[in-house]
């Protein structure tokens, strides 16, 4: 059970809650604070003073008074008129790293928002009532308003939720499991909607994969170097050390780990051939490897030196208060202030994309290197099997790993910078982080896709040199678990279908666990 105080919550634990629906629960020490911060709230909603979003208009129109007869119908009002979005639907996972991410910043107890609230949306998740939340309308500034709207909605008893595949009323969907909706009083709309929690759950969640895409490319690069005989001074720690950067160290390290693996590569390693042993001085023979291998303790290892702050970020505003204003209960203060703007997300979204399409690169790179017979050191031609021409091996899954490399490149466009200015300019400088994170995750299918081409193409080439030459052992343990799901290419047939077993193999649990080292 994963525990909620607002203070603790991890990405894994996330992705955990996403994915694989593990139960979660309102910490026991959260409920005090959120208590008094609630008693704050009531009490200053009696007195004659104004308070952003308890007796006041929103956004723009702060300037207006609402009447103690209207602050409740005023949060339901915010719920409605927000109840924009378009577009597709977060899918079932996204929609819970939401829920998730905003139950628990909410339980921080800085928000206002009486403890039932919290719990009903934890018991919602946990019994798999999935508000509908489409995926167009927010900017990022004064957080996630629109989407966390339809989120909101739910525990209210509007609109729509899906409830083990079923599209229901929301209010039905609460009913089939137990739960009724609630009646907002002073601030609680606010509380649910002003906040970074759909941005920050996405970011979440890209991060975990593109945690794991590292680790794939990493194993990738190893087996590129067994079947295409490439030197392995490249990862030389002395190198390493000689540059300076952790991640590259770190990346050189494991590649040459997997490496030992091949009883041949560890001899070469330990015995550090090439100090010991002088480069050929023939004519036409090349004694550098292209940079497609050269250079990947250089690629990949920024990508883990940037994937190391994205995770810094990504974790410090799961368990941050994100709302305005803020209520700090021991003080007896409520602060206004911008709490909600999603830049830090919007920033590490764009940097984590484009270290994501760098991977994608390197990926149709090496693709490159096994299928073009001018590079690939006596391997087939497209790695045809049977009579080259009659033939064509892996062509047409070359064509698809450009295409997807193009599009992935079509995504390097920052979206936190675009900012365009709204809400009767009251919101004149936005965030876009939502955009950003929904870019972050619209661009890992594509390298998941092209990392699967390469595997099939690494597992071909093993073929056409002949298994025990070139498997090392981890090699060998993706070589057979590739092989469960696409058959050695004996003559051109249709290979659509392999690419999306393969993709889904590497994008397991089991699979990740069984190849990539800890």
């Amino acid at each position: 059970m994963i525990s909620l105080s607002g203070h603790t919550l991890s990405i894994s634990e996330t992705w955990q809650v996403a994915m694989l629906d593990a139960p979660c629960e309102l910490s026991d020490e959260a409920r005090p604070l959120i208590q008094r911060s609630r008693q704050l709230v009531e009490s200053l909603a009696s007195q004659p003073r104004a308070i952003y979003g308890i007796n006041t208009g929103f956004g723009p129109l702060s300037g207006f008074r609402v009447s103690d007869a209207d602050l409740a119908q005023h949060q339901v009002n915010l719920l409605y008129h927000l109840t924009v979005g378009q577009g597709a639907l977060f899918s079932p996972a996204e929609t819970r790293a939401i829920m998730l991410t905003r139950a628990n910043a909410l339980a921080r107890g800085y928000s206002g928002i009486r403890e039932e609230l919290i719990e009903l949306l934890i018991a919602a998740l946990n019994r798999g009532v999935l508000p509908e939340i489409p995926s167009e309308g927010s900017v990022g500034a004064s957080g996630d308003l629109v989407p966390l709207a339809h989120m909101a909605g739910l525990l209210v008893g509007s609109g729509h939720a899906r409830l083990n595949g079923e599209r229901l009323p929301a209010k039905e969907a609460l009913k089939r499991v137990g739960l009724k909706p609630v009646v907002l009083q002073s601030k609680e709309g606010l509380a649910l909607v002003n906040g970074t929690s759909v941005m920050t759950g996405l970011a979440a969640l890209a991060t975990h994969e593109a945690d794991r895409i590292l680790r794939w490319m990493e194993l990738l690069t190893a087996c590129l170097f067994q079947v295409l005989n490439g030197e392995p001074e490249v990862l030389c720690q002395q190198a390493q050390r000689a540059r300076g950067f952790r991640g590259q160290a770190l990346v050189a390290q494991r590649i040459t780990d997997s490496l030992r693996t091949h009883p041949d590569y560890a001899k070469r390693i330990d015995d550090h051939e090439w100090g010991t042993h002088a480069k050929p001085m023939a004519e036409g023979t090349e004694i550098q490897d292209p940079y497609s291998l050269r250079c990947t303790p250089q690629i990949l290892g920024a990508f883990q030196e940037a994937q190391w702050h994205v995770e810094q970020v990504v974790t410090r505003e799961l368990n941050a208060s994100t709302d305005n204003p803020l209520v700090f209960a021991d003080t007896g203060m409520v602060i206004h202030c911008g709490n909600f703007y999603g830049q830090q997300i919007a920033m590490v979204s764009d940097y984590m994309r484009i270290g994501l399409i760098k991977v994608a690169l390197l990926a149709e790179r090496q693709i490159e290197r096994l299928l073009n017979w001018r590079y690939s050191r006596g391997l087939p031609p497209l790695l045809a099997a049977g009579a080259p021409g009659l033939n064509t091996g892996f062509g047409g899954a070359q064509l698809l790993a450009t295409s997807l490399a193009a599009e992935a490149r079509l995504l390097g466009t920052p979206a936190s910078i675009q900012t365009i200015p709204t809400n009767a300019n009251n919101q004149d400088v936005v965030s876009m982080g939502c955009i950003a994170a929904k870019m972050t995750r619209t661009t890992l299918p594509l390298v998941w896709k092209l990392m699967a081409i390469e595997a099939m193409a690494l597992m071909q080439a093993a073929d056409a040199r002949g298994c025990d030459k070139v498997l090392g052992g981890d090699y060998r343990k993706l070589y057979e678990l590739v092989r469960g799901v696409s058959p050695e290419l004996t003559c051109d047939r249709p290979l659509a279908e392999d690419i999306q077993r393969v993709t889904e193999l590497l994008q397991t649990e089991a699979s990740q666990n069984e190849c990539l080292k800890s």
